[in-house]
């Protein structure tokens, strides 16, 4: 299994799936990656420095491999 996964939910929706430990999900919308995003799953997303590493290479992955969805 991927440890990222991506898959649209809505016509101006997507989410992503982190699947491995912590279990996190990311919810996206208008296709603009900073516009709208809900974190669910992580107790501490902004405060714990091991949440955030994980925020950021889930935001590297999107940008290697994902830039359309990134960049709108």
């Amino acid at each position: 299994m991927k440890k990222f996964e991506i898959k649209k939910i809505d016509r101006d929706s997507w989410m992503v799936s982190h699947n491995e430990l912590p279990k996190f999900i990311c919810r996206f919308e208008d296709r603009k990656f900073n516009y709208s995003r809900t974190i669910t799953g992580l107790p501490d997303p902004t405060g714990d420095p091991r949440e955030i590493r994980l925020l950021e290479k889930m935001e590297k992955w999107l940008r290697q491999y994902h830039k359309e969805k990134v960049n709108g």
